[in-house]
C-alpha cells in the first residue's frame, strides 16, 4: 500500500471518527445502519480500483453497518473485445476488493447488476453469465422472499425492510419482470415490512450530464413510477449517473447514489463541480423514515447538506424535486 493511500485512509478515518459508536439510541435500542455504494469501476477491463473504492472500504469497517447495499457497476465490463478469461479476472479483482473484506466483517452486501456488471441488452449475454457464475458460488447470507432468478433479480427481508433487487440494466424492463415486481410489493412479506425499497441501476429520471438522453434511463419512467407509487414503494436506489441527488415524487424517494470509481458527473443544470460520494442511511426505533447522509469521499468526508443539492432537476424525460433529507 503506498504511502498517499495510507494518508488518505487515516484522515478518513479521523474525519469520520465522531460518527462510529452510533449503532444505539440514548435509550439503548439498536438503530439499523445501511452503507450505499455504486459504481465502484474504472475502464473497461480494468480488475483493480482507485483509492477511493479503498476509502469507502475504511469507511464501511469504521461505521460497522449492518447491510452494504450497492446499485450495480461492480467490475468494468460491456467491452466485446474482453475475452471470458478477462472478464473472470474483473470479478476476481472485484472479489479480492470489496467481496472477500466484506465477507471478513460478516457484513451482508445485497447488490443490482449494472450495465458494466452484465447488460441486458441482449448483446453480452456471456457477461450475465460469467456473473450468474461468480454470484451463484458467493449468494450473499440473506433471507430471501424469491432468489429463482437470482442474481439477475430477487427479493429479501431484512430486520423489518422488504428489499427487490430488479434488473435494470438495460433501459427496458419486460413486462414479465414487472409483473413479478408487482407481485413481490403486494405480497405478505411486503405487507408486513416497514418499508419497502427497490434496487436498480439505472434510475427512471435523467439527474446528470452526460446522462440525459434516452438509453441512459428506464423506458416507460411514468409507468414504471405508477407501478411503484400503486403499491406503495417508499425508496427506490440507483446508479449509473454517477452524481449524488436525492429526490422525491409523489411519496416514492429516488435516492440516486453518486460513484466510488470513475467518472462522477454534474448534476444537470447545476454549477457545483462533480463529487465522488458514499452514503450512510440510518434507521432509528420509531422512525418512519432514514436519516441519510452523504459524505464527499474527495473532501475530507464533508457531509453534503441537502440544500447543496438543486432544489429540482428538469431532464429530458421529467422533472424530479429535491428531497430535504
Amino acid at each position: 500500500m503506498s504511502m498517499i493511500l495510507r494518508i488518505l485512509q487515516l484522515s478518513l478515518v479521523l474525519s469520520i471518527a465522531p460518527l462510529a459508536g452510533m449503532s444505539q439510541t440514548g435509550n439503548g435500542a439498536e438503530n439499523l445502519k445501511i452503507v450505499l455504494i455504486s459504481d465502484l469501476n474504472e475502464s473497461y477491463g480494468s480488475t483493480h480500483y482507485k483509492e477511493y473504492v479503498d476509502s469507502t472500504l475504511a469507511f464501511i469497517r469504521e461505521q460497522k453497518p449492518d447491510l452494504v447495499l450497492c446499485t450495480g457497476d461492480m467490475v468494468a465490463g460491456q467491452s466485446l473485445s474482453l475475452s471470458e478469461d478477462e472478464l473472470r479476472e474483473m470479478w476476481q479483482g472485484f472479489d479480492e476488493t470489496i467481496g472477500d473484506p466484506l465477507r471478513e466483517l460478516s457484513i451482508p452486501f445485497a447488490f443490482t447488476l449494472g450495465n458494466h456488471d452484465g447488460s441486458g441488452s441482449g448483446n453480452f449475454d456471456h457477461e450475465r453469465q460469467i456473473a450468474k457464475e461468480y454470484w451463484s458460488e458467493r449468494k450473499p447470507d440473506l433471507s430471501f422472499v424469491d432468489s429463482a432468478q437470482f442474481p439477475f433479480y430477487y427479493s429479501f427481508v431484512f430486520n423489518d425492510l422488504f428489499f427487490i433487487s430488479w434488473d435494470a440494466s438495460y433501459q427496458h424492463i419486460s413486462e414479465e419482470e414487472r409483473n413479478w415486481v408487482e407481485e413481490q410489493l403486494s405480497g405478505n412479506d411486503a405487507d408486513k415490512a416497514a418499508l419497502k425499497l427497490m434496487l436498480g441501476h439505472l434510475p427512471l429520471y435523467a439527474v446528470a450530464e452526460g446522462r440525459n438522453h434516452s438509453g441512459e434511463v428506464l423506458s416507460d419512467a411514468d409507468e414504471l413510477f405508477e407501478l411503484m407509487k400503486r403499491e406503495q414503494l417508499n425508496y427506490y436506489f440507483s446508479g449509473h449517473h454517477h452524481a449524488w441527488y436525492a429526490a422525491e415524487k409523489e411519496g416514492v424517494k429516488m435516492i440516486h447514489s453518486g460513484a466510488q470509481g470513475g467518472g462522477p458527473r454534474m448534476l444537470i443544470g447545476s454549477d457545483t463541480p462533480p463529487r465522488r460520494t458514499v452514503t450512510l442511511l440510518e434507521k432509528y426505533p420509531g422512525e418512519s423514515d432514514f436519516q441519510i447522509t452523504s459524505f464527499d469521499l474527495e473532501n475530507n468526508m464533508k457531509p453534503i447538506k441537502s440544500d447543496e443539492l438543486p432544489a429540482r432537476i428538469d431532464g429530458f424525460n421529467g422533472t424530479l424535486f429535491r428531497y430535504d433529507y
